[in-house]
C-alpha cells in the first residue's frame, strides 16, 4: 500500500492545545489540526492533553479525519524507551545497588574506556561511544533480515569497531548504544532482562497496562502499521523486530499509557528527590552533537523543550512526544505512524504551541 505524501512544514500544527489554551477551547483546537493531517497525508496519528486537574481529551486522526472512537492503538514508542531505562536505572541507584559514578567496567566488560566511562555519562549522552543505529554496517544488517532477533551484544559490537570520538565525559553526543548499555547493566544487576525490570518497576506499578516490549517483530493488537515517507511516497515498511532497537527504543504502548507516563516522569514519581533532583540538574545543552535529536537541552535519560521535561521519539515508521509542565502539571502526548525527512516532527509540532517557559 501507498500513498502519496507532500512533506510540509508543520510546526503550527496543534498550536493552542497546550496548558496556554483555555480548557473549553482545547478540544476544538485538536479537531482543527484534522486539515493540516489530511494535507500532509499521515496515516494515523494521536493527540492526548491532560490538563493535571482531571480535564484530558484524545483524538485519533484517520488521513486528517477526526475517528469516532478512540479505540486504543499500539504505536512504537522509540527511543521514549530511554526514559524507562533510565529511571529504572535511578531507581537501583536510590536503593544502593549500584552508583552513578561506577565506571561501566565494574559490570560489562569488553567496553572500549569502559574502566573510564561512568553510568553518569551513559545516560547523559556524554561516553563517547558511537551510535551504532548510525553506522553503514547497521543498516546492512538489518537489510539482509529486519525480522530476525538481535542480541543486544551484536549491537553493542557494532559500537565497538568504530572509533571513539571524544574522551568520556567531555561532550555531549547521542547515541542509542549507551542505552543497550544501561540495558545490560540492569540485568547484571538485577539477573533479569532490562523490560522484566521495566515492567515490574513502572508499567504494573503506575499501571502503564499497553506497554510491552514485543518478541519478535509483531507488535501486540490492535497494531498500527508504520510507514516511511521517501520521494514523496509513504511505503508500508515490512515487519521490524523490535530486538534492533532493544533498550534504546524497544518499547510499545498506547497513548493513554504514553500520558501517563509523562506525567510520572515529568513529576518524578517513581525516584526519590534526591535522584529526580539530580536527573533535573544533568540537563544540560545539546549543541555540541548537530545530529542530535530536537531539545533545548538533555540529561539524564529526559530531555528538555520549552521548559516541559520528557523525552520523544523516532524511527522507522513510528514518531512519539511525551512532555510534561512542572509548573502546571499540564501534560502532551503525541504519536505519529510515519517517519519522513524530518525526524524531528513531532517535537517541531510541540515547539508551535506558543507556550511560556515555566
Amino acid at each position: 500500500m501507498k500513498r502519496s505524501i507532500r512533506v510540509i512544514a508543520l510546526s503550527s500544527l496543534i498550536l493552542g492545545i497546550s496548558g496556554c489554551a483555555p480548557d473549553d477551547g482545547t478540544r476544538d483546537a485538536l479537531v482543527s489540526i484534522g486539515p493540516l493531517l489530511a494535507e500532509a497525508e499521515i496515516p494515523l496519528a494521536q493527540v492526548r492533553y491532560n490538563n493535571g486537574e482531571g480535564s484530558d481529551h484524545t483524538l485519533t486522526f484517520i488521513e486528517g479525519d477526526v475517528a469516532e472512537t478512540n479505540e486504543p492503538a499500539h504505536f512504537a514508542y522509540r527511543s521514549i524507551t530511554k526514559s524507562f531505562v533510565g529511571t529504572v536505572v535511578l531507581q537501583l541507584v536510590d536503593e544502593g545497588k549500584l552508583s552513578l559514578d561506577d565506571p561501566v567496567s565494574e559490570y560489562i566488560s569488553g567496553v572500549p574506556d569502559g574502566d573510564q566511562i561512568t553510568i553518569a555519562q551513559l545516560g547523559t549522552m556524554r561516553s563517547e561511544l558511537p551510535n551504532y543505529s548510525a553506522l553503514p554496517s547497521f543498516g546492512e544488517e538489518l537489510q539482509q533480515d529486519p525480522a530476525r532477533t538481535v542480541p543486544a551484544q551484536e549491537l553493542l559490537e557494532l559500537a565497538f569497531s568504530a572509533p571513539t570520538v571524544f574522551p568520556p565525559g567531555s561532550s555531549y553526543e547521542y547515541s542509542n548504544t549507551n542505552t543497550v548499555l544501561l540495558g545490560e547493566i540492569i540485568e547484571s544487576v538485577e539477573g533479569v532482562p532490562w523490560q522484566e525490570s521495566v515492567a515490574r518497576r513502572i508499567v504494573d506499578p503506575i499501571g502503564l497496562d499497553s506497554v510491552s516490549y514485543p518478541q519478535g517483530a509483531v507488535m501486540p493488537d490492535p497494531e498500527t502499521q508504520g510507514f516511511q515517507i521517501e520521494g514523496g511516497i509513504a511505503e508500508e515498511l515490512p515487519p521490524v523486530s523490535f530486538s534492533w532497537f532493544g533498550a534504546a527504543g524497544g518499547l510499545v504502548g498506547d497513548i493513554e499509557s504514553l500520558d501517563l507516563w509523562a506525567r510520572a516522569l515529568g513529576a518524578g514519581d517513581l525516584v526519590s528527590q534526591q535522584s529526580h533532583e539530580y536527573r533535573l540538574g544533568s540537563l544540560a545543552s545539546t549543541k555540541s552533537d548537530s545530529e542530535s535529536p530536537f531539545y533545548d537541552a538533555y540529561g539524564f535519560a529526559l530531555g528538555e523543550i520549552q521548559g516541559w521535561i520528557g523525552h520523544t521519539g523516532t524511527g522507522l515508521g513510528y514518531q512519539s512526544l511525551a512532555m510534561y509542565n512542572p509548573k502546571s502539571g499540564d501534560s502532551i502526548a503525541i504519536l505519529l505512524n510515519a517517519t519522513g525527512s524530518d525526524p524531528d516532527l513531532p517535537a517541531r509540532l510541540f515547539t508551535g504551541f506558543g507556550c511560556e517557559k515555566p
